[in-house]
């Protein structure tokens, strides 16, 4: 089964971020010996999207990039789907978006062109990083990769929606647990910011 990644990566830090940890998806990814293609950075056009969907018609799609409720965006934030005018071309597939506030209207729209289920953010995805530290090694970070790879590794794990979703969840409280305790302000901001995801 063909794995779609999409992991548009500029001069843009939450797209750093974003492509960094869906690239630890290809690895889980390649690991489960999946067929990946792996649109990174320049490739993440709404063109090299369409046509690879069109041409190797992959089961299971993740992607990062910027959003809003009726617009997800790839490389340099151009605009890739809108509600109700292009997304049926995610039609048959389970996807994952790694996006602000399309689960709000984009998602459902999708879901109705016969999309078979897919996960994304009902509101702006925050996370907190700290940019003395490398993207690979940011602790502030750490959370929400975990929980961006949960999500993938139990959609590439064959796991249904509910189970994707519980997943989710899971890890954002185990972070929240683990944190919970720590008097330095920077990891309140962490918690509130799981706690909204």
């Amino acid at each position: 089964m063909p794995v779609l990644f999409v992991r548009p990566d500029w001069d843009d830090l939450a797209m750093r971020y974003a492509s960094y940890w869906t690239g630890l998806g290809v690895e889980e990814a390649r690991r489960r010996g999946y067929s990946i293609i792996d649109l990174y950075g320049a490739d993440a056009t709404k063109e090299k999207i369409f046509s690879t969907i069109d041409t190797e018609h992959p089961e299971v799609a993740i992607m990062a990039g910027h959003g809003n409720p009726t617009t997800y965006t790839g490389q340099e934030q151009e605009i890739v789907l809108k509600a109700c005018e292009n997304d049926e071309v995610m039609s048959g597939t389970i996807s994952h978006f790694v996006s602000c506030s399309v689960g709000q209207t984009l998602l459902p729209s999708i879901i109705e062109k016969t999309g078979i289920w897919t996960i994304g953010y009902m509101v702006d995805f925050q996370f907190i990083v700290n940019t003395n530290y490398a993207v690979e090694s940011d602790p502030y970070a750490k959370p929400f990769l975990d929980v961006t790879l949960t999500i993938i590794m139990k959609i590439l794990d064959g796991a249904k929606l509910k189970e994707v979703w519980d997943a989710g969840i899971a890890k954002c409280n185990e972070w929240i647990a683990a944190l919970w305790g720590r008097p330095e302000t920077d990891w309140a901001e962490v918690i509130a910011c799981l706690e909204h995801d």
